[in-house]
């Protein structure tokens, strides 16, 4: 019984060891989200589908490495269609920065949608836990 515990420690030590070791907020990091609908209809949040070819729900926001990524998000369709189109957008994360995705309306007259960054904003734990990093 003895043994069994010592083994039984061991490898809890070193489960802790390897969460400790690695995990997506051990480095500075990104973060890809869509932005919220704008009081005025010309803003719709755009979601993110994908991030440098690799798929991911709307609801996941998951961190990305800072640099250049593709990013697919999804816009509304024509104007009154339920269809939504995707697009891809490349963007130059910087670390611990949050980027808000938004579909903004070309023109009142078009029936087009955009994807645009609506918005940006520094991820305040990020820079906390990796105070070297600037703005």
């Amino acid at each position: 019984m003895k043994q069994h515990r010592h083994v039984l420690l061991s490898v809890s030590a070193l489960a802790l060891v390897a969460c400790a070791a690695g995990g997506m907020y051990d480095q500075p990091y990104a973060l890809f989200e869509p932005h919220g609908r704008s009081p005025t209809q010309d803003m719709r949040p755009a979601f993110v589908t994908a991030v440098d070819g690799t798929s991911r729900g709307i609801s996941d926001n998951y961190p990305v490495s800072p640099g250049v990524h593709k990013v697919e998000v999804s816009v509304p369709g024509a104007l009154a269609m339920s269809e939504s189109v995707r697009v891809t957008v490349e963007v130059d994360a910087k670390p611990c920065m949050r980027y808000q995705f938004g579909a903004k309306q070309l023109s009142t007259e078009s029936r087009d949608w955009s994807p645009v960054i609506a918005g940006t904003e520094p991820i305040g734990e990020c820079l906390r836990k990796f105070p070297s990093v600037k703005q």
